[in-house]
Formats: C-alpha cells, structure tokens, sequence
C-alpha cells in the first residue's frame, strides 16, 4: 500500500477538487446553516471536508477542527502518522466580478503561517500548513478562483505566528461599576490571493507549493509559473504553479513572476478617528 507524503496528500486533494470542475468553476453544494452544527460553522468548510474524504484513500483520517479554531481541517495518514493542516478562506464575488475585499483579507487573532499547532493527545505537534482560498460565484454555488497554498507564501515565520496565537488578553473590572471586561482580540491584515487584480490567480484553479518540494516529482515539468517571493532581509523564496486544468503545450517557456503583493507595502497607517454623530442645528438657531 503506498505511503504519502506531504506533497502527495496536497496534490490528491487539489485533483479531487478540480475532477469536478465546469466550465465556469468547480460546483459546490452548500448545505442549508440549519443542517450545519453550530452558527460559527461555515457550511462551506463543511463541504470542503466532505470533499477531502471523498478524495483521500480510506487510511486517512480527517477532522474539522470546529469553530474559530485555526486549522480548519486536519489530515492524517494512519499508516505513517503524518498530519497536515488545511486552513478555508473564502470570499463571495460581487455581480461586477470582482473580489470583494481588494489587496488584503482579514486573519482573526491567528496569522496566517505555513505551520501550525496541533495536539495530538495531550503532545502538542507542529504540522505543515495549506491554505484553501475560495472565490465564490454570487450565488455562492461555483467556485470560480480556487487557490490551494502552501502557507508560507503568505508568511513563513512560526514564531510570529505562534506570538501572534497567544497577544489576546481580556481586560476585567473595566467601567465606573467595574463589571465590564475587555477583550483585546488583534486582527491582521494580510495579502489577499483572491483580489481579482491579480491576473496570474484570477478565476484558476491552482496550486502553489515550494520549488524544491517538486524536485524529483513529475509535477515539476508541468509547472507554468514560478513565484519568487522575497523578503523584507533580501532572501529570495522559488515556488512553482501548477494548473492541471491547462495543458502546458511543448515549447512554453516557464514564466518566472516577482512582486505578486507588492501593492500591500504601499499602504501607509491611517489615524484612527471616532465617529461621532451629526445632526443639523435647530433653524431658529444662527
């Protein structure tokens, strides 16, 4: 019985997913939130993980981490053990065709990492970690953009991310009564793969996973793009794209792409204001 690695579990859930594509996406059953557990959980995770079951040999297990927690789906191979995160992101396009939320998508209180913690009885482990990103059809029933990712394209620093896990305080005794609290709950902003102004990911199905991961595989040779991501030190970081719904004809030469986000470091910090209120004056007043 064949053994997968982490690379094999990628590329079987990302050719399960597009096995079911159309020509304007992959189709997607949402079930109705009353069929779904609780109110925090998105019944398209729901079908995501029914869909990494379906794809994934019957020696896999997998779990749905439940609301709020980050990853949202974990893998595992009962033969070797090995486990691999799975975090869901998903925007629902607007009727002009474009993303709604442009260069950055919002990361509740975790950011966004290519590892990730995972207790595995009372042993806590750290696991690879993929990202899911999923631009919806409006009608939320296609998957029009579908962006499976190696998490440390977006960011490769586990410390960050695991200081980043546990800044969240409450604040307790707060008000003139001292019966309130206050939670200090972060929010991150990081690149948005979804935004529709990203031509080389627009309405694709794709994966990105690190250069060196493909050495030796096949999948090398049928790479159309490779990404190289550099960091604000200068190190150069190469990964590969693959789309397997497009053929790669003979003779096409491999495009090499820099500078994918470079949109998100033009922003400048805005002064925060409080939103007060206006009405106009009285008319007997001058």
């Amino acid at each position: 019985m064949k053994l997968y690695n982490e690379i094999d579990i990628v590329f079987a859930i990302y050719r399960g997913l597009i096995s079911k594509r159309m020509a304007d996406g992959i189709p997607v059953w949402i079930r109705p939130n009353a069929t779904v557990g609780t109110v925090q959980d998105d019944p398209f995770d729901c079908w995501v993980e029914e869909e990494v079951k379906r794809v994934l040999p019957s020696t896999f297990e997998v779990f749905h981490s439940g609301k709020l927690t980050t990853p949202d789906i974990i893998v595992r191979d009962k033969q070797s053990g090995l486990i691999v995160g799975l975090e869901i992101k998903k925007l629902i396009q607007q009727k002009n065709g474009r993303d709604p939320r442009g260069m950055t998508l919002d990361y509740n209180s975790c950011l966004p990492c290519g590892k990730a913690m995972v207790k595995v009885g009372g042993d806590t482990v750290i696991v690879p970690c993929y990202y899911l990103f999923a631009l919806m059809s409006p009608d939320n029933h296609v998957m029009q953009t579908m962006i499976l990712m190696d998490g440390d394209f977006i960011n490769y620093d586990f410390e960050l991310h695991k200081e980043a896990k546990y800044s969240n305080i409450t604040e307790y005794e707060h008000g003139p009564y001292g019966e309130g609290s206050v939670r200090h709950r972060k929010m991150y902003t990081y690149p948005n793969p979804l935004n529709s102004q990203i031509e080389t990911f627009h309405l694709r199905q794709i994966l990105i996973v690190k250069k060196n991961a493909l050495e030796g595989r096949k999948e090398a040779a049928k790479a159309m793009e490779q990404i190289v991501r550099t960091d604000k030190y200068g190190n150069d970081f190469y990964y590969s794209l693959i789309d397997e719904t497009r053929k790669k004809t003979a003779g096409n030469e491999l495009t090499t792409l820099t500078g994918i986000f470079d949109a998100c470091k033009q922003r400048k910090p805005k002064e925060r204001v409080a939103y007060i209120p206006e009405i106009p004056k009285l008319k007997t007043e001058k």
